[in-house]
């Protein structure tokens, strides 16, 4: 078993969070107009993937959907969240099903017809985060430098879409073989800007993240049975 690490880059040009200030009773208003209060977020966020290193070789740059609960306190603006992205389109630079395809890079199906086949990268993930908001004015002490560490488990796999499913040399237990199914655990950081307005209407957040995961190699796909590649803790 081979044992080899992979890191992955992910660029966050534009994350817009969808948040709802939820305050706890018995706090007075003039607090809550103030942003003075404990809030919880529920967060939506779009973002572009670029991967590097050795993930690099296999999935080109990609973009992922997801979302956030989180809780900030006060005082103190504490960051207490967890988080679950899912990453999907972009361009797979391994060609996993090269050796099915004829120099004209057609694969002939089961009916004899060319089949309609097409890779795509699949990612998921799931974390749980802790950071902390440094306001930048005394005005809004809700909005400023944004700092956030996460730690989770990721997954991320080769799909081989084949919609006219005539490919028989990728169906049932001989699929896996083709998906290069990998996971690992990961940690991440997230620098960025945020800003809550006073009346909770403009909630939003953007900045840069990266991610780092650990993982093996643990079988090659030409073997019968296909294997798959497992996670190596550490």
């Amino acid at each position: 078993m081979r044992r080899t690490s992979l890191v992955s880059l992910t660029v966050i040009l534009s994350v817009l969070g969808l948040s709802m200030p939820v305050f706890g009773q018995g706090r007075y208003l003039e607090q809550q107009a103030l942003n003075e209060a404990p809030m919880l977020f529920f967060n939506a966020n779009y973002a572009l993937l670029t991967p590097s290193g050795i993930l690099a070789e296999r999935f080109g740059t990609g973009f992922s959907a997801g979302g956030q609960v989180e809780l900030m306190t006060w005082p103190g603006n504490w960051i207490i969240g967890i988080d679950g992205q899912f990453g999907f389109a972009g361009k797979v630079r391994e060609n996993v099903i090269d050796f099915l395809q004829d120099e004209d890079g057609n694969i002939i199906g089961r009916d004899l017809s060319v089949s309609q086949a097409f890779l795509q990268q699949r990612l998921v993930s799931g974390k749980l985060t802790v950071g902390k908001l440094i306001p930048l004015v005394k005005a809004n002490k809700r909005s400023g430098l944004r700092l956030v560490l996460g730690g989770g488990y990721q997954v991320h796999w080769i799909k081989v879409n084949d919609e006219l499913k005539s490919l028989a040399q990728i169906e049932g237990e001989y699929g896996k073989g083709y998906d290069r199914l990998t996971g690992g655990f990961l940690v991440s950081e997230f620098i960025g800007y945020q800003h809550v307005s006073l009346n909770r209407r403009l909630n939003f957040y953007a900045g840069g993240s990266t991610l780092g995961r650990r993982s093996d190699r643990a079988c090659d796909p030409m073997i019968i049975p296909p294997c798959r590649q497992t996670n190596v803790p550490g």
